[in-house]
């Protein structure tokens, strides 16, 4: 190589005597030129040892000086260590090399992994020659993004090296890369990835808490998710962000559902799922449109019947989820507001504005109604053909109280005081009802239905509850005995105390479940779950009824077309009841933005 002559032509002036040439003259490209040659042996360099001499070029009226190398190699022997360890953060990964031979060790690097590179920015060249005693080293740079693309499960490899060393022309020294101690976090609220019904772009940011180079990769991507990267870096103490699109033109109807998996050297976390979710309008097959505006629903297992009240048109549904189809439907005269059905499922109680239906649900008509007064928020059965309701309200909360009325004559006596829509629900099969205030911060309420008479006021918080066995279960997912609550008397200032809580439960609103029902046959609870303020969560939990760990999720269509015609639009879940055997569950479904109900019918697991 000669600077500075470019494209030019050159001529060999003058060379040792010892140095046979194929040719003198050539061209130069890039200042470089290739000359084969070869030396004759001379007497004189019988010695181990480097002689040195040079040859004259001329080029574009320049004259170079070119040094030209006559060896003597002697009997040269290499010394090198067996192994290397190249680490992140080390500026000066270095490997030794030394002749501790009679004689000049010439060796060169012929293989090394790709993700391994001489730093030719600290090399010397002129160390490819090692006189006797002679010591260099070789500085290495690790090439992190090369060493991701070939798996860093496989930063291990050898360098190859070749000498002049009779006894070890070719030395193997075994390569392992360390990048240290990475630690990938990736925060929960990123988590799952849910396109919904119409978003096309999320985003995930991977952190590195540790001290080491996270390398990472994606697998298992489903053909409708891409990412903006498939693998990558992640340096210490930092974070990247990775935005993954669906293609919606490739979903499935109904649900589209992945988990990938987020590949690391974390050694405590190699393998981090990653649940992907993406809704398209489903196929209907299990799904149909209901009539009317649901304000209450209620569940006979022993004969798998479904009953609801509607408003618009004001009706009573029966409805068989085996069949999946209408029973009977018993008109009502007032839009309803509330549901109850006797134990025997032989007649219910319908509540309405200042109004009580008495349905006979053997001749499916309204035997009775007893004009009252305010507008129902529950109603339920007493002793002795008496029912007791609460009342409704406005935006204001107010005092109000519990109301006893007799359903032979009519007559109706107030009870101990109440807020507005306080719940109510009877214990099965005990002469007790429970009722929770739904409107303050505490307040749960028990009454004896023989004497319709208080018997407990207990400070605490259940808002809506469900009766699962012999526990209760709040609407905060908190569990509690039932025995505990009706063995109360009178103002109990230190409440109940929760025995266990279901998994999502938490005491954010975000979390508080909209309706649970209880399967005793499979020995499992159903519930729906608030994902945020204003909407209820897609997915169904299943816990068990005995610890109350969760044991399954599934989920419902959030997205409903009718017809083809018809535009899709979102829904969400408000009631889901279990049929007996816990092998199915009917959804009860109503449009997010519209008056529009469906029941939904989801298969089990068993």
């Amino acid at each position: 190589m000669c600077e500075g002559a470019g494209e030019t032509e050159f001529r060999i002036e003058r060379k040792p005597d010892w140095l046979i040439l194929d040719a003198f003259s050539g061209k130069f490209s890039k200042d470089t030129a290739i000359i084969h040659g070869q030396a004759h042996a001379q007497a004189d360099f019988s010695e181990a040892g480097v002689y040195i001499d040079q040859m004259l070029v001329s080029a574009n009226g320049k004259k170079y000086a070119v040094p030209v190398y006559y060896i003597t190699e002697g009997e040269p022997a290499v010394q090198v260590a067996g192994s290397l360890r190249i680490s992140y953060d080390n500026g000066s990964n270095q490997l030794e090399i030394a002749n501790f031979g009679d004689g000049v060790l010439l060796w060169d690097i012929v293989s090394m992994p790709d993700w391994l590179s001489v730093d030719i920015d600290r090399f010397n060249p002129m160390s490819l020659l090692l006189g006797q005693g002679g010591i260099t080293n070789i500085p290495f740079k690790l090439n992190v993004e090369r060493a991701v693309e070939s798996g860093w499960n496989g930063l291990n490899g050898s360098i190859w090296l070749v000498t002049n060393d009779p006894n070890n022309q070719q030395v193997e020294v075994a390569v392992s890369a360390d990048l240290g101690t990475p630690q990938l976090q990736i925060y929960s609220y990123y988590l799952p990835i849910e396109f919904g019904t119409t978003e096309t772009s999320k985003l995930l940011n991977i952190n590195n808490n540790g001290n080491g180079i996270l390398a990472w990769h994606l697998e298992e991507l489903p053909d409708w998710l891409s990412v903006s990267a498939m693998s990558g870096v992640c340096p210490a103490y930092s974070g990247i962000e990775i935005s993954f699109i669906c293609d919606r033109t490739q979903l499935e109807p109904g649900l589209n559902s992945a988990t990938i998996y987020l590949k690391s050297n974390d050694s405590n976390n190699p393998s981090y799922p990653i649940s992907v979710t993406a809704r398209a309008v489903g196929n209907n097959v299990n799904i149909q449109a209901l009539e009317g505006h649901i304000t209450d629903a209620s569940f006979d297992k022993g004969s798998n019947t479904l009953y609801y009240v509607t408003g618009q048109p004001n009706k009573l549904v029966a409805y068989d989820v085996n069949a999946r189809e209408i029973l009977y439907e018993v008109p009502l005269s007032k839009a309803p507001t509330c549901l109850a059905l006797s134990e025997d499922y032989s007649k219910a109680l319908v509540g309405h504005g200042g109004r009580i239906s008495v349905v006979d649900m053997t001749s499916h008509s309204v035997t009775k109604t007893i004009e009252v007064s305010g507008i129902l928020a529950d109603i339920e059965w007493a002793a002795y053909n008496w029912c007791a309701y609460t009342e409704s309200g406005d935006f204001d909360v107010q005092h109000t109280s519990v109301y006893w009325v007799n359903l032979s004559n009519g007559y109706a006596m107030e009870g101990s005081r109440v807020y507005e829509d306080c719940l109510i629900k009877k214990v099965p099969g005990q002469n007790y009802i429970i009722g929770s205030e739904t409107e303050v911060s505490s307040g749960v309420y028990v009454y004896d239905i023989m004497d319709r008479s208080e018997k407990a006021d207990i400070f605490e918080s259940f808002d809506d509850f469900w009766f699962v066995g012999n526990y209760i279960i709040s609407s905060k997912g908190r569990v509690y005995r039932l025995s505990d609550a009706i063995s109360k008397d009178g103002y109990v200032t230190d409440g109940l105390s929760s025995i266990a809580s279901l998994a999502f439960s938490g005491d954010s609103y975000y979390y508080t479940i909209p309706w649970m029902d209880y399967c005793r046959s499979s020995h499992s609870v159903f519930a729906l779950k608030y994902q945020n303020y204003q909407s209820i969560s897609p997915e169904i939990y299943q816990f068990e009824d005995n610890d109350f760990t969760l044991t399954q999720t599934y989920s419902y269509d959030n997205l409903y077309q009718p017809d083809a015609q018809a535009a899709p639009y979102e829904v969400q879940a408000h009631y889901l009841f279990s049929n007996s055997l816990g092998t199915e569950l009917s959804v009860l479904r109503k449009g997010s933005d519209n008056n529009f109900w469906s029941i939904e019918f989801v298969p089990i697991q068993e």
